[in-house]
């Protein structure tokens, strides 16, 4: 006989159950069902009391305890990097739906980048393992001079993001009409020193950048003042016209010097 430790085998099969009744329900809503079924609040208390009967810290860095499930935003032809406002034009439905119930509960989204613009439905092999949280900050509908000049943009929602950290995505699905993200914290550690090497960095852009006739935008501190390697990669990457694969290799490369590194390589390229 089942008991709560197989909370995940039993969403499973409530979910496989339903679908053939032609009912879908996402794998965070099935999660939380069966939490409730056992007298318990939420997903996350539920996940803690297993790890605890099983012998795992809470806070491991990679144990379920640590685990959400999310609405997630996919997105096309870029990749999203922490720490920025990031303006996003949505239409599909799942991605309405995901955003409907992020605005229900928090703000709170998964960004992910597709591997394949192509692709209108995506599941969990086709977005990236690494993405980063967001909040969403505002939401509104395209002007008619919008319109007027990119008239693909009618019908969509445009919205404002503030994105946070990393975040690993362990599972990805778009089956319940919205699609949600099960996503894990990533533990980037502290900020490493590297003055030298920022430096470097900074010198090779600044001459990218020239001879590309790039207007850099004017940032406080000045990027010579960040301490952090792997925020000045990403302030360079995002100015440079790079494809949505070599912002994702940035945003994939977890080691802040590794990062940076990177990035000086790409600039020489």
């Amino acid at each position: 006989m089942r008991d709560f430790r197989d909370a995940k085998v039993m969403a499973q099969g409530l979910r496989e159950a339903l679908s053939v009744k032609e009912m879908a329900i996402g794998h965070g809503e099935a999660l939380e069902i069966v939490s409730k079924m056992f007298g318990v609040a939420d997903w996350n208390t539920l996940s803690a009391r297993i790890n605890k009967v099983r012998g795992k810290p809470d806070r491991d860095g990679s144990g379920d305890s640590e685990r959400r499930i999310l609405p997630a935003l996919p997105i096309k032809d870029t990749a999203p990097f922490p720490t920025i406002q990031l303006p996003l034009w949505i239409r599909r439905p799942q991605t309405v739906q995901a955003l409907s119930r992020a605005l229900a509960s928090g703000r709170e989204v998964a960004l992910v980048a597709q591997k394949d613009r192509n692709v209108e439905n995506p599941n969990a092999e086709d977005v990236y393992e690494i993405g980063v949280l967001a909040r969403v900050l505002d939401v509104g509908s395209p002007s008619d001079a919008t319109i007027a000049r990119a008239p693909t943009l009618e019908g969509s929602t445009q919205i404002l993001l503030q994105t946070q950290a990393r975040v690993r995505i362990r599972d990805f699905t778009g089956k319940a009409g919205q699609f949600e993200a099960e996503v894990e914290p990533i533990n980037e550690g502290p900020i490493q020193s590297a003055p030298e090497l920022i430096e470097r960095a900074v010198t090779a852009f600044e001459a990218y950048a020239t001879a590309r006739s790039i207007q850099s935008p004017p940032m406080w501190p000045p990027l010579r003042q960040l301490n952090d390697p792997g925020r000045v990669a990403e302030v360079i990457a995002r100015q440079m016209p790079l494809s949505a694969e070599e912002k994702q290799a940035v945003l994939a490369t977890l080691d802040p010097i590794a990062r940076l590194e990177l990035v000086i390589a790409t600039l020489a390229a």
